[in-house]
């Protein structure tokens, strides 16, 4: 009886060890399959375009989204550009969509939180401006300030 103990000790022992050996083998297949998955998803996501931030009379705009002024908008402030003067936001200007912003002004008595978003945050390239009321244009370094996307479009 002792040698069928032993021959069925030893049968257990294999078991078990042929079962360790297949639990890290599909922990090790897991893993791979995993980190498979994990790169097509990121390439899948890289290839789509990012989610419209902004719809607004048929156009769509888009965080990143290279955009230029189509129509005079108006002139940026000192605090917007850093520099001394008032610089006119005139069609041609360049800039990138930073992220859509709500209106808060307090010039408007009263703003509907359901209202869509119309406002964005854009980075200016680096380019000349004209100064407000006058013959003079300047170069200014990049800089961020609002508009509204009915003065824009979107620079393909």
């Amino acid at each position: 009886m002792s040698d069928a103990r032993k021959i069925l000790g030893w049968l257990g022992i294999a078991i078990g060890l042929i079962g360790v050996v297949t639990i890290v083998m599909e922990r090790r297949a897991a893993i791979r399959q995993r980190e498979f998955l994990a790169v097509q998803a990121a390439r899948f996501r890289d290839r789509q375009q990012p989610p419209a931030l902004i719809a607004w009379e048929g156009r769509t705009f888009r965080m990143g989204d290279r955009v230029r002024i189509a129509k005079w908008a108006g002139t940026f402030k000192p605090e917007e550009t850093r520099h001394p003067v008032e610089v006119d936001a005139r069609s041609g200007q360049t800039g990138v969509i930073v992220r859509g912003e709500r209106r808060t002004s307090t010039r408007y008595l009263r703003i509907d939180p359901n209202e869509p978003m119309q406002i964005v945050l854009v980075r200016w390239s680096p380019q000349k401006w004209k100064v407000n009321l006058q013959e003079r244009w300047i170069e200014l370094p990049e800089f961020e300030a609002t508009i509204h996307v009915s003065h824009l479009e979107v620079v393909r």
